[in-house]
């Protein structure tokens, strides 16, 4: 990927908010909560995302695996594999 394209990427994971992330979703016809949308918000906010460090993507989907659930988990996979 080249580096302009990844910092828009960069850039839209770390400023994307809950209402973006449900619209994002229902756009691929993933189902997703309003409450789980904000988990995943909270979680992303713990750091600065950078979708090229696969060690950084790991541990978050981890977290969102335990502290939210394996389904939001697989979702947000999906959706991240859309901009990978």
């Amino acid at each position: 990927m080249n580096s302009i394209m990844q910092q828009l990427i960069n850039q839209k994971v770390n400023s994307i908010t809950s209402p973006e992330l449900l619209d994002l979703a229902k756009s691929y016809n993933i189902s997703l909560s309003k409450d789980q949308a904000d988990k995943v918000i909270a979680i992303l906010r713990t750091e600065k995302i950078n979708v090229a460090d696969q060690k950084q993507l790991e541990r978050i989907l981890h977290r969102l695996q335990t502290e939210v659930d394996p389904y939001v988990t697989s979702v947000i996979q999906q959706l991240l594999k859309q901009f990978l």
